[in-house]
């Protein structure tokens, strides 16, 4: 008997390169689906993720590749091999990945409704900008997007910009964040904050980091006593750490390097505001673990912090405008490191939060339903 399942498809291999938080969140996502079996098809430069998992079923297809026609192929072999009776595919995002489910739905016997996932901010004009590669994709998301069975954005102003953008039905946009694994982890912060900036995530241009340099340079002109905490890596790391060392003393500069999931969630403790310079943001998952912990965010303005924003008390996030003057950007930071973020929003986020994954796995059955019925 053919075993009936929704297949993820994952050409580029984010999902087995993503760690453990990542491959966590997909069994979440098998264990609310209930009525079908969950399987990913990825990609490894290594071994297949070894741990025994209950709720998902992750295949190493091959190595990372581009190349959606042979990604589809081998797929096809697996899905024929293994006795699967696919009811949806899943692309992790509108390029590679959906031209892998469209390519391989015309080997299947019978047509299967397809969901793109939409992580990055594509249709805020910012994004398309930051490189070629995003505006390449940007042409590729203008075919695959109107071919969508349904579409699953993080927040409502990224649906609202897909809508605008694209010109899709808003009928067939979810807008479902990405559930966050272990909040119950996450440190408040100390009763008195320290007077540091927190910079978390991936070292690479695309996440604003010169930016963050010059916003550096200009409160440093103002003060000299706070410090900078740096949790992440990325291409950019070796220019951008040395480039910063060059406006702060390296006494001042804590790089931490990448973090696993359980030290960072404690590194709140040593962090009084965030910073986020990213250009574009979707959702903003990091400044969400911040507010949680009690730390505010100073961001610059995207669609994941303007969600944020009508989330959170007021104050607790603040838009960050490097044209401002370098005394106007020292207060702030001082307002900032004087706001209480109550418990509040943390109460409230992590009650929602535990409900994220049940709501993709009820969009998937709710697609599978209506495939059925046209």
């Amino acid at each position: 008997m053919k075993k009936q399942c929704v297949l993820i498809l994952d050409p580029r291999g984010n999902i087995l390169s993503g760690g453990i938080d990542v491959i966590e969140r997909h069994n979440s996502y098998g264990k609310n689906l209930l009525k079908y079996d969950l399987e990913v098809f990825s990609t490894s430069q290594t071994l297949a993720y070894s741990r025994k998992l209950k709720n998902v079923n992750i295949t190493n297809v091959m190595a990372p590749t581009l190349n959606a026609y042979k990604f589809s192929q081998k797929a096809f072999k697996l899905i024929k091999a293994r006795n699967l009776d696919v009811k949806l595919l899943v692309s992790g995002d509108a390029w590679e990945s959906y031209w892998s489910a469209f390519l391989l739905n015309r080997r299947l016997k019978k047509k299967v409704p397809i969901q793109i996932q939409l992580h990055g901010d594509i249709a805020n004009p910012l994004w398309r900008r930051i490189n070629i590669k995003n505006r390449l994709r940007y042409l590729f998301t203008k075919i695959s997007i109107p071919k969508a069975d349904s579409i699953r954005a993080v927040s409502k102003y990224q649906s609202d910009l897909v809508v605008k953008t694209f010109g899709v039905d808003r009928k067939i946009i979810s807008a479902i964040p990405v559930p966050i694994n272990d909040l119950s982890q996450v440190s408040s912060s100390a009763k008195k904050r320290a007077k540091t900036i927190g910079f978390i995530g991936r070292i690479h241009k695309d996440r604003g980091i010169w930016e963050f340099l010059e916003f550096v340079k200009k409160l440093n002109s103002q003060n000299k006593d706070f410090k900078i905490v740096i949790a992440g890596s990325g291409p950019d790391k070796n220019e951008f750490l040395n480039q910063l060392y060059k406006e702060v003393p390296k006494s001042r500069v804590s790089y931490l390097g990448q973090l696993p999931q359980e030290k960072l969630a404690r590194l709140w403790k040593q962090i009084g505001v965030l910073v986020s310079m990213a250009p574009v943001e979707s959702y903003g998952r990091v400044m969400r673990e911040a507010l949680v912990a009690g730390v505010p965010v100073w961001a610059t303005e995207s669609s994941g912090v303007k969600d944020l924003m009508d989330r959170c008390e007021k104050g607790t996030v603040k838009i960050l405008d490097l044209n401002k003057s370098t005394s106007a950007l020292n207060q702030d930071f001082e307002i900032l490191l004087k706001t209480k973020v109550s418990s509040k929003f943390s109460k409230e986020f992590v009650k929602e939060n535990n409900t994220y994954a049940a709501k993709l796995a009820q969009s998937w059955v709710k697609v599978i339903s209506q495939s059925k019925q046209s």
